[in-house]
């Protein structure tokens, strides 16, 4: 399968993860570190291109933004088999247990959260079925958290996903550079794993696998909320991770965050109100929709911009000592093809234009305006939400084909050049 070469087109840091007690040791979480009416004169404090440009196009975002979408198709797949009561956040924490039961201080460790998160995480697994705690025969003061039978089968069915995964990624990328995309990953997971972590977590199916991604997208958001709190952000929040990665130089609006990040609206403008609160987003009039706002940074926003891509700096130089800068250039390649080829967070970024300020905003298309771009963005958003079979009949009914001709194979990821195809043919049947 043929696609252009990557560019060089840059992309954001996602902050994330935190543990709760860094965020509350800096004192009162709302409280700033400084005078927020300041910075609107602190030049220096201002992104310039270049930082807004990183800020785009990185590592760091690109492996969370396919880890986020490794999980989002994975649950759609297993729903479609019969298992209920699933929550993305299942992953990481079965692909721990898969193996090896764990204890649950081990599995808050791994998980870069706390051991209370931690427990109400397992709790939410067992009263779904899929884990039970036994006693651990080396030492029967402590209950390890193993699958139950239920929760082999939900593993064995996931592993099954992420072979068609990694086919559809081999696809992409070619064998050899596939090969060494799932062992960069085994390097990035070894360089990132917690001082106090005991043991090695290996991957689910016993190999490179790209079961990794997600814990390791974890990991990647604990370091870069912790790095940007050092920097003079004492009052960032775990929640806040879902928000800040997604809000571009032309803003973002509450319900394109909810659909991407896969929660309601109502929980997005809950945790946008304590950004509001602490002086880093504020509300705009949306100029689409005279109904919605935008989500936009303010002066201080942008320092925090500035702020987490000096955090992701310091991140990938930590990674390219264990890697070597062969091993990171080409993880580097693969991960921001991959995120392109998927039109990852596409619809957030589409009206950016590279420059650096939110007032940039000029450019939006009027509000009764049918462009390229807002048919892209309704492509991609029927595509999420039907999934890639139903997306394949839609387009198929739009052109005036029986939908039940198409040979779509259940749960497996599209190509490019279906996906391509499937928004063509949506494009020229609603013009």
């Amino acid at each position: 399968m043929r696609h252009s070469p990557p560019s060089t087109a840059p992309s954001p840091p996602r902050l994330a993860v935190v543990r709760k007690d860094a965020a509350s040791s800096c004192g009162d979480a709302g409280a700033l570190p400084e005078d927020a009416a300041s910075l609107r004169h602190d030049v220096g404090a201002l992104p310039d291109d270049a930082t807004w440009a990183r800020y785009r196009d990185n590592l760091a975002r690109h492996l969370i933004g396919l880890a986020r979408e490794l999980q989002s198709r994975l649950l759609q797949s297993l729903t479609e088999q019969g298992y209920t009561g699933l929550r993305p956040t299942f992953g990481p924490l079965l692909a721990l247990v898969a193996r090896q039961g764990r204890a649950p201080g081990v599995l808050a460790t791994q998980l870069a959260t706390s051991p209370q998160a931690a427990s109400q995480l397992v709790r939410l697994a067992e009263d779904a079925g899929y884990l039970e705690r036994r006693v651990d025969p080396a030492d029967r003061r402590v209950r390890l958290v193993v699958p139950t039978g239920r929760g082999r089968a939900l593993i064995a069915d996931g592993l099954a996903f992420l072979r068609r995964w990694e086919a559809r990624d081999r696809d992409v990328l070619g064998a050899t550079t596939q090969a060494g995309l799932l062992e960069a990953l085994e390097g990035v997971a070894r360089a990132l794993a917690p001082e106090s972590a005991t043991e090695r977590v290996e991957p689910t199916a016993g190999g490179a696998s790209i079961g990794l991604l997600p814990i390791i997208a974890v990991r990647i958001q604990r370091e870069l909320m912790d790095a940007t709190i050092a920097r003079g952000h004492p009052g960032l929040k775990m929640s806040f991770g879902q928000i800040l990665p997604l809000i571009g130089a032309g803003g973002a609006r509450i319900h394109e965050i909810a659909r991407l990040q896969q929660v309601s609206r109502q929980a997005i403008s809950a945790t946008a109100l304590d950004l509001e609160a602490q002086g880093y987003l504020r509300r705009v009039p949306d100029t689409r929709d005279g109904r919605g706002v935008v989500l936009e940074l303010t002066d201080r926003g942008l320092r925090l911009i500035r702020d987490s891509v000096a955090s992701l700096d310091d991140l990938e130089a930590r990674l390219i000592g264990p890697l070597g800068r062969d091993v990171f250039a080409q993880l580097e390649a693969s991960a921001r093809t991959l995120y392109r080829t998927m039109r990852l967070e596409e619809e957030i970024f589409a009206g950016d234009d590279g420059d650096a300020r939110p007032a940039a905003q000029e450019a939006r298309s009027t509000a009764n305006a049918t462009s390229e771009r807002d048919l892209r963005r309704l492509a991609t958003r029927l595509r999420r939400q039907l999934g890639d079979r139903d997306a394949m009949r839609l387009a198929a009914l739009l052109e005036g084909r029986p939908a039940d001709e198409l040979d779509v194979p259940r749960s497996h990821p599209c190509s490019p050049s279906e996906a391509d195809s499937a928004e063509s043919l949506f494009r020229s049947n609603v013009r």
